[in-house]
């Protein structure tokens, strides 16, 4: 039983170390994902002959090529001798079309894509080095700019800034340790140190919402708490430590590099602008019998910063009228809460989510955030797999940030509306294909009200 156990808590926990870089991050469960229920192929059994009795049982075929969770399939069984000796791998390719329909500033539309390469490696089974792992992610944007036009200050599509926002370009993303201490493996408790580079998307293992623009919403803000993004980069480098209860992360603390290093390694000068100090608590619950959790974040970081500083993921109104003197340090805190309505197992169901932050006025762009939404998998009986989400979210500006894009309060920026609802199909399990429509009130005041539809599809190889 402790054997078994031991196994299950490494796999679990090498995921859980990692989703520490914000409240968000923490998921309705940290086991295994139990995929929806599917129909399998089973072959008929051929009639037993004396031999077969002290025979191994006969293995189950191969799933056909429509059935099979990747569209390559098992590589001739290499992919899965790969996972018995601690490498797993997931490769997808992912492209986008979205348009501005109506409203917005202008007409315009864009297509772009982003090829995905996952490597995760158990020291365990590769070295006998227990309770290590190791993560290693590159990512490949090609395709045209990010959808301009919008007027927004949220960006309409958040894996079109991945690594960055137009042409061609390759990164690592993610590359790092994480070494578990096991303090009672029967209770599932442990203690997980991890160290390296993170891409903060891929962190966000939410059943209802994030997956990074990939699997769910597109536009950044029904993602996370945008008032995070002053002092955590997007993809940077750094240290975490996260006490683990129960099998689910419970107390964490991360040390991250504040500046962005998505094309760049960041070593000569890691924190050479300072430092970005994440703790954060997990708190599950349970309600009518169904699984909830509750999430407190806090970032504080000791960077110089002024509202008009530019962050990737966000559109700046525009430069400052009057001269501006940065501000050390800088901070923000979040909340966000998860429910399930529908709970058929572990990771399959769907329920209601909302996140609600707030940040420093004198350096942070964006000062309030609010959404709510109600997403998840399997709303229709005969479709178990397929994902869906709508979701409302509340954007708005700092007033030193508004106070001098204008300073006779003629076009004052406002807050930003945003609405938007997506549902993807699983056509096969590595076919799938979304439609997504956004109907946003932009924070731009020239700009009307943009119906920005789009569509995207992904393959898992």
């Amino acid at each position: 039983m402790l054997i078994a156990t031991r196994g299950a808590i490494t796999t679990t926990v090498f995921l859980s170390a990692l989703l520490v870089l914000h409240p968000a991050t923490y998921g309705q469960e940290t086991t295994t994902a139990q995929s929806p229920p599917e129909k399998q192929k089973i072959a008929a059994p051929a009639a037993p002959t004396p031999d077969a009795v002290s025979r191994a049982p006969a293995s189950v075929p191969a799933p056909d090529f429509w059935e099979q969770e990747e569209m390559t399939g098992d590589w001739g069984g290499a992919r899965s001798r790969m996972k018995e000796k601690g490498v797993t791998t997931e490769i997808t390719l992912s492209q986008f079309a979205q348009g501005v329909a109506a409203g917005g500033i202008t007409r315009s539309g864009a297509y772009n894509g982003s090829f995905q390469t996952d490597f995760k490696f158990d020291f365990g089974k590769l070295a006998g080095w227990q309770f290590w792992s190791a993560d290693f992610k590159t990512e490949t944007r090609y395709g045209g700019p990010a959808l301009g036009g919008v007027g927004t200050i949220n960006l309409v599509n958040t894996a079109a800034i991945i690594p960055a926002a137009s042409r061609t370009v390759f990164s690592i993303t993610t590359l790092s340790v994480t070494k578990l201490f096991p303090i009672d493996l029967k209770k599932g408790n442990l203690l997980a140190v991890s160290v390296g580079r993170y891409n903060l998307l891929d962190l966000l293992e939410e059943d209802f919402f994030a997956g990074g623009g990939i699997e769910r919403f597109f536009n950044i803000a029904q993602i996370g708490p945008l008032t995070v993004l002053r002092q955590v980069a997007l993809i940077t480098n750094g240290a975490s430590v996260a006490y683990v209860r129960g099998g689910k992360p419970f107390i964490s603390l991360a040390v991250l590099d504040p500046n962005d290093h998505s094309t760049t390694a960041g070593l000569s000068d890691l924190f050479a602008d300072g430092v970005t100090f994440y703790p954060s608590i997990n708190l599950p619950s349970k309600f009518f019998g169904k699984t909830g959790e509750h999430s407190f974040g806090v970032a504080v970081t000791t960077k110089a910063y002024t509202p008009f500083d530019a962050i990737k993921e966000i559109v700046i109104p525009g430069p400052p009228i009057r001269p501006i003197t940065p501000q050390r340090g800088s901070w923000s805190a979040s909340y966000t809460a998860r429910q399930y309505i529908v709970e058929r197992a572990p990771k399959n169901g769907w329920g209601v989510f909302t996140q609600l932050s707030f940040a420093d006025n004198g350096t942070s762009p964006i000062t309030t955030f609010f959404d709510i939404g109600l997403g998840g998998n399997g709303i229709f009986k005969s479709r178990q797999r397929d994902e869906f989400g709508i979701s409302y979210a509340f954007t708005d500006l700092s007033s030193v940030l508004k106070d001098n894009l204008s300073l006779l309060r003629i076009n004052r920026p406002q807050p930003e509306h945003q609405m938007e609802t997506f549902y993807n199909l699983h056509i096969t399990p590595w076919f799938r294909l979304t439609a997504d429509l956004q109907i946003i009130r932009p924070t731009r005041p020239v700009a009307q009200t943009a119906v920005v539809p789009g569509g995207r599809l992904e393959i898992v190889f």
